[in-house]
């Protein structure tokens, strides 16, 4: 170890019952991070300094202004770039010799091999559904959190430990996400008082210094900043749920949707799949003819019809051409409109409109989507939401000039 890595670890080395013995213990140690976000951020700002040999970063999202209140290691001149590359480039500031890779996707699965401890940052329930399956198959513990509001949560699992606990445990029904950030708030300071929390419990796991919080779930209500230990405990009838997988809605590239309203604007030089191959597009919406002139109730022409489930303040910089809102969206839609003079026995019309629901980057969206998926109504979501449409260069008009009354 060089003289620098050891001074940067000097003073974790001075703790009770640490000493060298900690340090190589956390020195040959490697740690996944699920998440640069609010969580993640204080996370990693902590794991940076601890003498790790390897951190890897996992986060698809790109930076916005909006995240900047709480998300600690980006800065303005960070807007729009990936949250991995930029927590990476943080993290390697304060430990140049520490081994950091940035993954810029989605978690999946097969990243936990080859890491002693995962922490799950991403603030997701489907997300850590993914986490706890994969943790457990592979016998990891990994350090859980949450934020939203002002109330808080962490834990640690581990489902091959001596007294085996997971987060099915906690919470035994595989329930989607309810509620977000930008609907409902966060106190900035809450992701770091949680986050340090999760970043103390790695040092726990690997170093033994302190006791880590196996079969404890510690809460905290930031309205008066109460904190309460509650112990948890494998029932007899415990169970793993099964993965959500069949109710996840289908997502579209912004490439391929821009593609799709051209298509649907009449526009002749758009290209893509010919309609003739019989297949569908890569981007999961049914490739056939495009449509004639119509229009629909909703005041959109052609057959995708835009929802945009943001909030007010976020619907005011702009949204994708033709898009609304979904209190703008009559009952009847995405259907075309119906011919005045209806056939009294019609066939069934072989060119339905598809729902494609926008949100900032996809997780509201995904929501919404399956909700109405569950009511009956096809929804496509737009894959990485409207940071990956500006981030491919494509324009945004203000709301009021898409809905024609």
């Amino acid at each position: 170890m060089s003289d620098d890595r050891r001074r940067l670890l000097s003073r974790t080395a001075a703790l009770e019952g640490a000493g060298d013995r900690a340090v190589r213990a956390l020195a040959d140690a490697t740690v996944l991070v699920v998440g640069a976000g609010g969580l993640g951020a204080p996370v990693l700002t902590y794991l940076a300094g601890l003498g790790l040999r390897r951190v890897t970063i996992v986060d698809h999202d790109v930076v916005d202004t909006s995240n900047l209140a709480r998300q600690t290691l980006f800065a303005a001149q960070d807007v729009g770039r990936p949250k991995a590359e930029c927590a990476a480039e943080r993290v390697r500031g304060v430990d140049p010799e520490l081994e950091v890779v940035a993954l810029a996707e989605r978690f999946r699965p097969e990243q936990v091999a080859g890491h002693d401890v995962v922490v799950d940052a991403a603030d997701s329930v489907e997300v850590t559904r993914a986490i706890s399956d994969a943790c457990s198959r592979a016998g990891v513990p990994f350090v859980w959190g949450t934020v939203l509001g002002l109330d808080g949560q962490v834990s640690v699992f581990h489902d091959a430990g001596p007294d085996p606990i997971d987060f099915h445990d906690l919470h035994p029904e595989a329930l989607p996400d309810e509620g977000s950030c930008a609907l409902d708030g966060v106190l900035p300071a809450l992701c770091g008082a949680i986050g340090s929390v999760m970043a103390a419990q790695v040092s726990a796991l690997v170093a033994g210094i302190g006791e880590p919080l196996l079969g404890r779930v510690l809460t905290v209500d930031a309205r008066r900043w109460r904190w309460t230990e509650s112990p948890l405990r494998r029932g007899p009838g415990s169970r793993r749920p099964a993965a959500l997988v069949d109710d996840a809605p289908p997502r579209i590239a912004p490439a391929a949707l821009a593609e799709r309203l051209r298509r649907d604007a009449g526009d002749p030089d758009a290209d893509g799949i010919p309609d003739e191959d019989g297949i569908p597009d890569a981007d999961g919406i049914p490739d056939d003819d495009a449509p004639g002139p119509g229009t629909t109730r909703t005041g959109h022409t052609g057959r995708v019809v835009l929802v945009d489930v943001r909030t007010p303040d976020e619907l005011a910089t702009g949204v994708i051409p033709g898009s609304i809102r979904p209190e703008d969206l009559e009952p009847s839609d995405p259907d075309p409109d119906p011919d005045p003079d209806p056939d009294p026995d019609p066939d069934p019309d072989p060119d339905p409109a598809t729902l494609v629901v926008v949100c900032a980057s996809g997780i509201r969206a995904t929501a919404w989507a399956r909700t109405a998926r569950a009511a009956g109504t096809d929804a496509v979501v737009l894959d990485g939401g409207i940071q990956a449409w500006l981030g491919e260069g494509r324009p945004l008009t203000a709301l009021a000039d898409t809905i024609r009354e």
